[in-house]
């Protein structure tokens, strides 16, 4: 069949004005007076329609949407567009349509409008998270609703995002528990399904009957993690990072707005995955996506494909297509190559290079640099215009100096969600929208729609974004009150000619470390390194700098004077976010804040989504290494750190629960190892009762105890509060990794099956740190002979490396450790820790690659206890 894009194009007001009609579908419910006519104590006599109560505020002068022979207005798409009429054929086909929409997102709604027993009081109604964490009460949805523009509803870009944010607060369905679906995610689906919908029918794609409609998805793919692989410098890193962000909003301008064939409804390392009709792809789109992804930067080189999901009906397709479609982009994405990204450029750009010596860009990979030069001038031009960028916005660092702990240590926290089986949909259904006690039989499953699963991934996000991004590293005491840690100065040399600007200059003054940016029109240096890294810069010092071209070759320039740096310039955050998607988090962090940054992320993990925590698992990584280390080797070792997978195990319950009421404590052992788990019991009002996600898949047969569960598949789910002492269950735990790069040839003996530990051995490493320094004979130096010790004999015995899967069983080792221990009164540390490897971990960490000393530690505890006193 011959598609003719340009139909779409010349519908495009038309069909966005549609998709807008299919966003305030339900916009009555943005509304003080649907919360209140929803709760559990409304009041006698309170009526109010949403699907009409606010029509008043659609302009008089908006048109109708003429598609398909057919016209509608706005006002009775809104307030008809439900599933009722989708049979009746004397309603027009775009009004059954989006009926047909409002049905396929929105099969979230199990429970029957006359469910009422889960309905929450008026002014302590909650919205909660995927995971079943609600939130404050919710206020103020009729003053969002009337700060919307509606006089600007023909233009999209301007009226959709307002509205998406104003919805995002508001209630899909105010019940328990599928309060977790907001107004945007629910009216988000219809939108998109409803536009691909329509598209679908101007190319050819028009069943008369709504219900034989089908959606597939469009997906262009990007070796994101790849191309962070290949940076050597920051400013490679950022520049591919800026790159990708363009390239995906390039492709969703040309997808959502100039062919308006669906919208974007996820995005991750992977790339990016739009709704589209039931069509196959055609080359020209394909041709026109490749067009306009290569105009932004050639190296992406996208992989472009539309993915039909499983099933027979559109309702099956829609549960598993997203996963469906992920499957193949990193099946994609696995070939170095693909035919359809061979460009005549790649070979004009070695047969116009000129005279001279030439080879191939450090950075790329691809192109020819200038022998003598760092990068090819794509890639230098990249770095430059971070530099621009950082102008704007200077207390974000784009400088890996600035990030640099006291010892020159920078670490890569690497995060990793275990998402596949969520956005597959078959987690989801392990929470449950009715639960009937001792009736499994009655039970019901949540259903994996596109608004719930989009709730999914969303909360995700939302955890790295504003949990970890706004809430752990934008907050966390990065200088423990010493302000010289990230504040900025200017210097004023003697030597004012000859500076290269946007190039950094690395040196050293007084034998210390530190780094300078020339500013040409004000004629100084400014710092961009951590000054404890240095020393205080007084005017007459001199300092060394090298030549950026030639390492050999130095500069000196003697100190004229210095100053603050002033405005924003003036000081920074040492952090600096690389990626944020659903499912893997990449950030650099100061070496020395690294455990404790790791941990709160850990504890807020626990806390955000500790129902659910026994199958969706976290791993958190860190990569610690020399501010001056390749990067290709850091993103290298993150690589392979994310390319670990969880093990789902069966783990037995050790001890009887111990339940206050509002959380059950479980611990459970396997093989040797132990982790423990806090489950919330309750809601968000601290009162009712949690009975539809924690629940957790028991090996065997459940028992009388065991009064709420449900089968699926032919595995029994038990409520958490259930379970006892003795029993199994199974579980996939969260994990946790370092790795300190030495050297860049360190990332090679990364080892997955060894040098990954469960996550709540991080809590104990950090515990035992503080044990240890805490020990009243202890000192640097015993405690350096102790580890000497251990290890010699473990050399010497031929014992191998300890591990918590394969700890020490030697009997001599054991009495060794129990007696030296004893003898040394080391506190916090138990022979298990030693056999099991754990207190060489903690040893490697702190003395190792943290450097930090028992001594110190002992002051700084004593100070502490001196100032709360």
């Amino acid at each position: 069949m011959t598609i003719d894009l340009e139909v779409l194009a010349k519908h495009r007001h038309a069909l966005l004005l549609a998709e807008v009609a299919a966003w305030l579908h339900d916009m009555g419910k943005c509304a003080d007076e649907h919360i209140i006519n929803q709760s559990s104590d409304k009041p006698q006599g309170y009526s109010y329609s949403y699907k009409t109560a606010q029509s008043h505020r659609f302009p008089a002068c908006l048109p109708d949407v003429c598609l398909s022979n057919e016209t509608i207005s706005v006002k009775d798409l809104i307030e008809q567009g439900m599933p009722r009429v989708i049979s009746d054929a004397s309603k027009p086909w775009l009004l059954r349509v989006l009926g047909r929409c409002h049905s396929a997102a929105h099969v979230e709604k199990e429970l029957s409008d006359r469910e009422t027993s889960t309905k929450q009081p008026q002014n302590n109604t909650r919205l909660s998270t995927a995971f079943g964490l609600e939130g404050n009460p919710v206020t103020g949805l009729t003053n969002s609703l009337s700060s919307l523009p509606f006089n600007s509803m023909q233009s999209r870009a301007t009226f959709v995002p307002q509205a998406e944010r104003a919805f995002d607060a508001a209630l899909g369905d105010t019940r328990r528990p599928i309060n977790e679906v907001t107004l945007a995610d629910w009216s988000g689906a219809v939108a998109s399904l409803y536009k691909s919908a329509l598209a679908g029918a101007l190319l050819g794609v028009k069943p008369t009957n709504p219900d034989d409609l089908h959606w597939r998805l469009l997906r262009v793919n990007f070796d994101v993690l790849g191309l962070y692989a290949k940076a050597v410098k920051i400013g490679d890193l950022l520049g591919y990072q800026r790159v990708v962000d363009e390239a995906c909003e390039a492709v969703r301008k040309l997808i959502e707005e100039e062919y308006p064939l669906g919208n974007e409804i996820y995005r991750d390392s992977t790339g990016i995955y739009f709704t589209f009709p039931d069509l196959d792809l055609p080359a020209d789109l394909a041709q026109e996506i490749r067009r306009r992804v290569e105009g932004v930067e050639m190296e992406l080189a996208p992989r472009i494909a539309v993915t039909v999901g499983d099933g027979n009906t559109a309702a099956e397709q829609l549960k598993g297509i997203l996963a469906e479609a992920r499957r193949e982009a990193l099946q994609d994405l696995a070939q170095p190559f693909e035919s359809q990204n061979l460009s005549a450029c790649w070979q004009q750009e070695w047969t116009t290079m000129g005279a001279g010596k030439w080879e191939v860009c450090p950075v790329c990979r691809l192109r020819p640099m200038r022998d003598g030069k760092e990068a090819c001038e794509t890639c230098l031009k990249r770095r430059v215009s971070r530099i621009a960028t950082w102008e704007s916005d200077p207390a974000q660092t784009i400088w890996i100096d600035e990030i640099a702990d006291q010892n020159g240590r920078v670490a890569l926290i690497v995060g990793k969600f275990g998402l596949d089986s969520w956005l597959s949909g078959d987690l989801v259904q392990t929470m449950l929208v009715r639960a009937v006690e001792n009736a499994p039989g009655q039970c019901t499953a949540k259903n994996p729609s596109p608004a719930r699963l989009r709730r999914v991934w969303e909360t995700c996000q939302r955890f790295w974004t504003e949990t970890v991004e706004q809430e752990i590293l934008a907050r966390h005491d990065y200088g423990q009150g010493d302000a010289l840690r990230f504040v900025r100065r200017l210097i004023i040399p003697d030597q004012k000619t000859g500076w290269r600007e946007n190039v950094p200059y690395d040196g050293t003054v007084v034998g210390k470390a530190i780094s300078l940016l020339w500013r040409k029109e004000a004629q100084h240096f400014v710092t961009i390194s951590n000054l404890k890294l240095s020393v205080e810069i007084k005017p007459g010092q001199a300092i060394r700098l090298d030549d950026p071209n030639n390492p050999r070759h130095q500069f000196t320039i003697t100190v004229q004077g210095t100053m603050p740096a002033p405005g924003a310039m003036g000081t920074y955050a040492p952090y600096l976010l690389l990626l944020a998607s659903p499912d893997q988090f990449l950030a650099l962090v100061p070496a020395a804040d690294a455990l404790e940054i790791a941990e709160k992320i850990r504890a807020a993990y626990a806390e955000q989504l500790g129902k659910v925590q026994n199958r969706l698992p976290l791993f958190l990584g860190l990569v610690f290494f020399q501010r001056k280390t390749p990067l290709l080797a850091v993103m290298d070792t993150a690589q392979r750190m994310l390319a670990g997978e969880f093990a789902n195990g069966e783990w037995r319950i050790t001890n009887a629960p111990q339940n206050d009421g509002k959380m059950v404590t479980l611990s459970l052992e396997q093989a040797g190892q132990r982790i423990t788990l806090q489950v919330p019991l309750v809601m968000g009002d601290g009162n009712t009762e949690d009975v539809w996600y924690p629940y957790f898949e028991l090996v065997g047969q459940p028992a009388a105890h065991h009064t709420h569960r449900f089968e699926r598949d032919g595995v029994w789910w038990v409520r958490v509060k259930t379970l006892q002492a003795g029993e199994t269950v199974r579980v996939t735990p969260s994990r946790f990794a370092y790795l300190f790069l030495e050297s860049t040839a360190q990332r090679f003996r990364f080892d997955p099956q060894k040098d990954v530990m469960l996550l709540d051995d991080l809590p104990r490493l950090m515990e035992m740190w503080k044990a240890i320094c805490k020990s009243p004979e202890m000192s640097h130096t015993k405690l350096q002979a102790i580890h000497a010790l251990f290890e010699s004999k473990l050399r010497e015995w031929k014992l191998g490396e300890p591990t918590s899967e394969h700890p020490i069983t030697d009997e001599t080792f054991r009495h060794l450790v129990e007696t030296t221990l004893r003898r040394d009164k080391v506190q916090g540390v138990s022979v298990e820790d030693v056999l099991n490897g754990r207190f060489r971990r903690c040893l490697d960490l702190y003395l190792h690659i943290l450097k930090r000393r028992v001594n110190d530690e002992k002051k700084q505890e004593e100070q502490y206890e001196q100032q709360t006193i």
